[in-house]
């Protein structure tokens, strides 16, 4: 099956297409990514119609959608999930949310295999001095989330734990370079790190690490032609299935309405009356 997916929650805006197989057989195809946090509408549609291109297929060829829901910035996400979801709902086909830094988890297995019981850290870029960050364990091969995505400032990491289990301190980091350096001096149990720059491949592992997914077929067969759509989908969940995509935004909007400004007392309460008429007589007229 081919998967596409789209992540617009790092300083990177990436997309690409994957062959996955079976859980164990997923192979990138082709993809695009840059670096810039501020170019998503003008460059995520373009990638993807490019790397449709250069694999030779069309978007109606694609069978489902990886999509990072953050945590990011409000903006990278609204047009990295909004445009997820045109695609899923023009194609009819499954649109799989996954948390950015579950995705970004991978990048430790991938890249420097880590020992079972592990406890390692993701951490991306949040500004204003802070990082969007998580902890993960490893259990059976897989980075499994063990405390919620955060936003805080580096200083302000920790690694909790409970009073019949102390928490144990990660080892390895995975993090973006813009904010390395001062997460690694806060976090100074951590003595090996990669870089925090979203894999294509990796999304799709965290994928399928889903709830939704640990009960569904481990192999699809696309030998045969004639197998069904619920047979070439098997490895993810139906749409109808899924819950709405929702944003990991972790802070409240930039934006807010502005305040009341006060009335000048320069101005009449008979002409304050005549000018709230007024407005409700041209809003019933409009709405007539």
């Amino acid at each position: 099956m081919l998967v596409l997916v789209i992540d617009t929650a790092t300083p990177y805006v990436t997309a690409g297409l994957v062959d996955v197989t079976s859980r164990d057989t997923i192979r990138a195809r082709f993809n695009r990514s840059v670096r810039d946090s501020r170019a998503h509408n003008e460059v995520l549609t373009p990638f993807i119609m490019e790397c449709c291109d250069e694999v030779g297929v069309t978007p109606s060829d694609l069978d489902a959608v990886v999509v990072g829901v953050g945590p990011g910035p409000f903006t990278g996400l609204r047009v990295g999930m909004a445009t997820a979801a045109a695609f899923g709902d023009a194609l009819d086909i499954p649109v799989i949310g996954v948390c950015s830094l579950d995705g970004l988890a991978w990048n430790a297995i991938a890249d420097a295999p880590q020992h079972e019981g592990e406890t390692i850290i993701v951490a991306t870029d949040a500004r204003r001095r802070e990082v969007y960050w998580a902890t993960y364990r490893i259990s059976d091969g897989h980075p499994v989330r063990v405390t919620e995505p955060e936003v805080t400032r580096p200083t302000d990491v920790h690694v909790s734990g409970d009073a019949d289990v102390p928490a144990q301190q990660p080892s390895f980091a995975v993090v973006s370079d813009s904010v390395a350096d001062a997460l690694l001096a806060s976090v100074t149990s951590v003595n090996q790190s990669v870089d925090a720059q979203p894999d294509i491949v990796n999304f799709v592992r965290a994928a399928l690490d889903h709830p939704m997914n640990l009960d569904r077929a481990t192999n699809v067969d696309d030998s045969d032609d004639t197998e069904s759509d619920h047979d070439r989908n098997a490895l993810f969940p139906r749409q109808s299935d899924l819950q709405p995509l929702r944003p990991l935004y972790l802070r409240r909007p930039d934006a807010v309405p502005p305040k009341a400004k006060p009335v000048s007392p320069a101005i009449s309460e008979e002409a304050i009356t005549r000018a709230r008429q007024l407005r409700e007589q041209m809003t019933a007229d409009r709405d007539e």
